[in-house]
């Protein structure tokens, strides 16, 4: 196995969450990537804390989502996150609240972020007193009743109120150029979409007889990587019949298909309590690992989605230690905080012998972690925000960015500086 030496920061250097990269030049493999990079990070080579959690981002497994999402959807055009601060142009940015502030339809308007989505009458006419040159999309409703997260109780006008919003904006002289959707973050069920992209049809055609420019359709976000194949799959077919006469711009907003798989996060045992020992309210004797991350770090997901499974990194000095027979025992997995809520999993099945000092790591975490594909900012999206610093703890994560992928290579060094000139400034 061949790899390049990570290319640090000055170790020393003060970070808001440190961060490294490694160049796996040759490594082919997502999962021996990633597991390198884990145990260089623990290993005398590296300066870095032995105390902290971090984490671990593959870049190049996000490029490898991105070029399968253009072979199986290659009409759609993924949008994701996309924000001004990153240096993205204007023209590329939709700003996709339906239900914004005054101030933020100001700063649209003033910086030229001039698509913007609506689902209500009240919000039509505030954007026609502060910003009536807006090109507008009308969101719809749509739902997935198994989707992890719904949106739809939220966001989203019903067929029969759409057509009259669109009059209403017609009336008001205002651009309506489009229909948007989402049927739910987590998404299940592919006839879902099917339904979605019907209904956005018949309320393009009623958009064109009103008067309106439609001339763009926005399918929202929902895909995961194991329903992916017949999601796009159902997508592409319901695109062919009910939109294959009409010109029109097909954009997405995929989150966690890109970043779910990216991301994988190591967290230290720091205390360890027996079944035996268990406080008298537990709800079964499991033995108990309390972790240095938890639902106040990075962990927040464990509240609503499926507990997290970890593997085993590093046991009494062994990385990576196969598991003996009949060696595997129930834990229950905590944070570090005082709070009761603080649980990351339960009837995890691991080694009865780890004990603090041991490590963990959890693939699959983009989800609670996403990764923002930029570098102009220490953490990736949404993190800064989710982590706390609840009872002390530090909110901030060390992140070591590796590609598995040649391609993201550049990238890699691309980024590595302009996170050093954004520090020594």
């Amino acid at each position: 196995m061949l790899y390049h030496e990570p290319e640090l920061l000055k170790s020393d250097m003060p970070l808001n969450g440190t961060i490294a990269f490694w160049n796996a030049r040759k490594i082919s493999s997502t999962n021996i990537a990633v597991l390198e990079a884990m145990k260089w990070r623990l290993s005398p080579k590296s300066k870095r804390s032995k105390t902290e959690p971090f984490c671990v981002m593959d870049l190049g497994y996000v490029h490898d989502q991105y070029e399968h999402w253009e072979k199986t959807l290659p009409g759609v055009t993924p949008f994701y996150e996309l924000v001004l601060a990153q240096g993205i142009p204007a023209a590329r940015i939709l700003f996709a609240n339906p239900c914004k502030s005054p101030s933020d339809i100001t700063f649209a308007r003033n910086t030229g972020v001039n698509r913007m989505t609506f689902d209500n009458e009240a919000e039509l006419h505030k954007i026609k007193q502060l910003f009536p040159e807006s090109q507008l999309i009308l969101r719809c409703f749509a739902s997935d009743p198994s989707a992890t997260y719904s949106l739809s109780a939220k966001f989203g006008a019903h067929p029969e109120t759409s057509v009259r919003l669109l009059e209403c904006a017609k009336s008001l002289r205002l651009n309506v150029i489009g229909v948007s959707f989402h049927i739910g973050s987590g998404a299940r069920d592919p006839n879902a979409f099917e339904i979605a992209i019907e209904s956005s049809r018949r309320i393009f055609d009623a958009g064109i007889r009103i008067g309106h420019s439609m001339r763009l359709l926005d399918i929202g976000g929902g895909f995961s990587e194991s329903t992916f194949e017949d999601m796009a799959a159902s997508i592409q077919r319901s695109l062919d019949f009910h939109f294959r006469d009409i010109n029109v711009e097909l954009v997405a907003e995929p989150g966690r298909y890109f970043a779910a798989g990216a991301m994988t996060i190591a967290c230290e045992i720091i205390a360890r309590r027996d079944a035996k020992e268990a406080p008298p309210s537990a709800e079964e004797a499991s033995n108990m690992l309390y972790l240095n991350d938890g639902v106040y770090g990075t962990f927040s997901s464990s509240l609503f989605e499926p507990s997290p499974h970890p593997r085993v990194l590093r046991a009494s000095g062994v990385f990576y230690p196969q598991p003996a027979a009949g060696d595997q025992v129930k834990n229950i997995l905590w944070g570090p905080t005082c709070d009761g809520v603080d649980c990351i999993a339960k009837d995890v099945e691991l080694p009865e012998r780890l004990t603090f000092g041991d490590w963990l790591y959890f693939p699959d975490m983009g989800v609670s972690y996403p990764c923002f594909l930029a570098f102009t900012d220490l953490m990736p999206a949404y993190s800064t925000c989710l982590a706390t610093g609840f009872n002390g703890f530090a909110s901030d994560r060390e992140i070591i960015y590796i590609s598995s992928n040649p391609l993201t290579i550049g990238f890699l060094t691309k980024a590595n500086k302009i996170m050093y000139k954004e520090q020594t400034q």
